[in-house]
């Protein structure tokens, strides 16, 4: 095994470089030889100062998911240091101890830097502590060190973050006594030397009083916080602020040990294991689709054909992330609508302080408006925003991106609204695609910013089939008796902001209507909508919408009673949010049979970024594994409804359950 620290030593410098490719994670062996050679630096007579690097891109960008285990159970299989050990021995070294970081410094190696007595940075380097995202907080002193030094506000909003900042922004900026342009390595010994000529010696985080000096700008920060988080339902949040709270209340190593504590509480977690898997989900995406984007030149010009919303919001996006775009429709009044629209967006931005005005001349230089035939020459692909483009040309090897609902033949794309913001979008591939039709979709799909999930489909992606799903268990169970605000109510309780009847109001009611359902099942939506009742534009539909708010119409429960036979003995919210919980994982093992997708933890991904399925919950199939496959088998064998193909559990599951098998024991 190669060495993970090489070590050099130049005038009276310990070089200790980091090399565990390709992330530079710091593991368990990489922990250990990194403390070996601290130990050896710091028992030689000849070395003044350490310096910490790592080769690569990158200082640190993995994150070691063995440390989520217990205390007995880490110790029982590592001997070597944990972090929160590593991080002590060097900041109580009694020589200067220096990190440098290039790329980013991320999670475990963020506090490693912390730990370090002096701080330098390649500008245009990260730091990010992301632990928060995995229900976790980070466990080697950071919520003890970062408020010593910045205080209480900025220490929360990194570690509340959890998402890279750059190094020269402030407050980060205060963290690093220099951020240099180019050579590192060379301003990094310069450093270095200075320090010894100095006679500096160690500067320990721990001691750092910057961040404490106003203790009631420090509580106030505290009191903010909490009151902003006081219903969130990720507890890791929670836990963050009152550790670094504990920096101002307690000594240094009792805000460690509780850190400590606090992080293998929630490691054991279920929702630290739910948010983790989505946070590797999201990870293993990135990773399929990282060099997908180079498909594409730097001067890759798409066609977007159709007018409208749709064609805007894509028109302002590719814009956004470089590509040039000749924008076409067979109507010139919508095109210049949308032009309209695209010029308000930008200079909107421009004028917030988003883009500059040579920015924003670069966008609009890229943008070229014509008839469709003419915008669809030369370019390496065509997304089609509207019905009524079928016939223009395009050229050999171009595909056919369609966004809107169509039977797939060749490559098709869904992008997870709103697609200003979202960074998720479903490539469906239809049975007549080509390899170089899918590389060239997924290529544009990052270029746009997007991570892109494959799906083996005739028609409906991931997300389209599981909310059809959501909403035709909405609609049976009212068939058995159960009342739409209950249903909206379990929907919310999850913290999954799609009540199915609330949405179909918003959205009006005649989007849903004409969704068909099986003999003896209604459709709810065509039931209410006959009546008058269209939606929030109407004021009225299953809520009544009033200038005070939306509320409950009393006469639409007895419309539905008049029309069904009263539920046996209403379930509870719990209950509901169970079926419902059911019924979505039922239709994800369809799915997985089919081979639409390839994983589970596609669909729960897919829902969390498509439609904002709660992380907390991990996704639909893994909140059945959570549940138990026996028991969620059993809630739906349970159900009485005419609609067997919905709610009768697919074969999936008595194969699972005779093999004593999960849904994540087929993710690979």
């Amino acid at each position: 095994m190669p060495d993970l620290v090489h070590r050099q030593f130049s005038d009276g410098i310990a070089i200790l470089e980091i090399s565990n490719p390709p992330a530079n994670v710091i593991s368990a062996d990489l922990r250990a030889e990194l403390s070996t050679a601290l130990s050896a630096a710091l028992s030689d007579p000849d070395i003044a100062t350490i310096l910490l690097i790592a080769a690569g891109r990158d200082f640190c960008t993995g994150f070691d998911f063995s440390e989520t285990r217990s205390p007995k159970s880490r110790k029982a299989s590592d001997a070597a240091p944990s972090l929160l050990a590593l991080c002590a021995q060097i900041e109580t070294s009694p020589k200067p101890v220096v990190a440098a970081i290039q790329g980013m410094a991320f999670s475990g190696g963020a506090e490693i830097v912390l730990a370090s007595h002096y701080r330098l940075a390649q500008a245009g380097a990260q730091i990010a502590f992301p632990d928060v995202q995995m229900g976790l907080l980070p466990h080697a002193g950071t919520t003890q060190r970062l408020p010593r030094l910045l205080g209480a506000g900025p220490a929360l909003d990194l570690l509340l973050g959890g998402r890279p900042v750059p190094v020269a922004r402030p407050p980060v900026r205060a963290l690093f006594d220099a951020v240099v342009a180019e050579d590192l390595r060379g301003a990094t010994h310069r450093f270095c030397a200075a320090l010894k000529d100095a006679g500096s010696g160690p500067r320990p985080s721990n001691a750092a009083m910057a961040g404490l000096r106003d203790p009631m700008a420090f509580q106030a920060a505290i009191a903010e916080r909490r009151q902003r988080l006081e219903n969130h339902p990720e507890r890791a949040r929670h836990a963050i602020l009152d550790c670094v709270e504990a920096a101002q209340l307690l000594p240094f190593e009792a805000g460690l040990a509780r850190e400590e504590a606090a992080y293998f509480e929630l490691a054991g977690s279920e929702q630290s294991q739910a948010l983790r898997h989505i946070f590797l989900a999201e990870r293993r995406l990135l990773s399929g689709a990282a060099q997908e984007a180079a498909r594409l030149r730097p001067d890759a010009r798409i066609a977007v054909l159709g007018g409208g919303p749709l064609a805007t919001q894509v028109v302002i996006r590719a814009l956004e992330h470089g590509l040039t775009v000749q924008w076409g429709t067979r109507d010139p009044t919508k095109l210049r609508a949308g032009m309209a629209e695209v010029t308000e967006v930008l200079t909107a931005k421009k004028a917030r302080g988003a883009v500059t005005d040579k920015a924003l001349r670069n966008l609009l230089d890229r943008l070229t408006l014509g008839e469709s035939h003419k915008m669809a020459e030369n370019v390496s692909a065509a997304i089609i925003a509207a019905r009524g483009q079928g016939a223009v040309p395009l050229p050999e090897g171009a595909p056919r991106l369609k966004l809107f609902p169509d039977p797939v033949t060749h490559v098709d794309l869904r992008l997870a609204t709103p697609i200003g913001t979202s960074n998720f979008a479903e490539v469906l591939i239809g049975s007549e695609a080509s390899e170089d039709e899918v590389r060239t979709a997924r290529a544009l799909v990052r270029r746009l910013g997007k991570l892109p999930l494959a799906v083996v489909t005739r028609g409906p992606g991931v997300t389209e089939r599981m909310m059809s799903t959501l909403h035709a268990a909405a609609d049976a169970l009212i068939d058995m008796g159960e009342d739409p605000y209950s249903i909206d109510l379990a929907v919310r309780r999850m913290g999954w902001p799609r009540p199915p009847f609330e949405t179909r109001d918003l959205r009006g009611l005649a989007d849903f209507a004409n969704e068909k359902r099986v003999e003896g099942a209604r459709n709810w939506s065509a039931v209410v909508a006959q009546t008058g009742r269209q939606g929030l534009e109407a004021g009225r539909g299953f809520y009544l919408h009033q200038q005070s708010g939306m509320r409950p119409d009393p006469s639409v429960l007895k419309l539905l009673d008049d029309m069904r036979p009263p539920a046996r003995s209403p379930r509870s919210v719990e209950e509901i949010t169970e079926l419902l919980l059911a019924v979505l994982a039922n239709e994800g093992a369809a799915m997985l049979q089919r081979r639409s997708v390839a994983r589970p933890y596609e669909i729960d991904i897919a829902m969390h970024l498509g439609e904002a399925f709660p992380r907390w919950l991990g996704g639909p199939m893994m909140a059945a594994d959570r549940a138990g496959l026996f028991h969620v088998k059993r809630i739906l064998e349970g159900v009485d409804h005419p609609d067997t193909r919905l709610w009768h559990p697919h074969p999936v599951w008595a194969e699972l359950v005779k093999n004593g098998k999960r849904f994540g024991d087929l993710n690979g």
